[in-house]
């Protein structure tokens, strides 16, 4: 059976190459991709529409940066179940977003199997 089964998904990235990656990576494991944003402000407001089972979250993305669309959320859906993103694998900013609710971080570039067990560990902690 596929990890999603139909479970929705947001992508928010402000680079269309990953966004297309782990949008392939979702389509194949059965989610249903529910949106995809370029920057925080649309997160927000796409978040708001769809309410998804899952968020992928680009932490340096343009006018919102992603750890303030996370501290949003989890203000908002303290139950939202956020991954977050980067290519920066900084400790402290990693700690930081853990603390305020990401359930898992993912390291850019995407390694489909590492995003998977991501995806997989943040939804059984629900």
């Amino acid at each position: 059976m596929p990890l999603g089964s139909g479970q929705t998904v947001l992508i928010v990235d402000d680079s269309p190459v990953m966004r297309q990656m782990l949008f392939k990576m979702f389509e194949s494991e059965g989610f249903r991709v529910v949106g995809q944003a370029c920057d925080g402000e649309e997160a927000l407001s796409l978040f708001e529409l769809h309410k998804p089972d899952l968020t992928t979250l680009d932490i340096v993305m343009p006018k919102i940066r992603g750890t303030e669309v996370l501290e949003t959320l989890m203000g908002k859906y303290p139950e939202s179940c956020v991954i977050m993103a980067s290519s920066v694998s900084d400790a402290r900013t990693v700690m930081h977003c853990l603390k305020m609710g990401a359930r898992q971080y993912i390291i850019k570039p995407y390694d489909e199997e590492k995003v998977m067990a991501a995806v997989r560990k943040a939804l059984s902690l629900g």
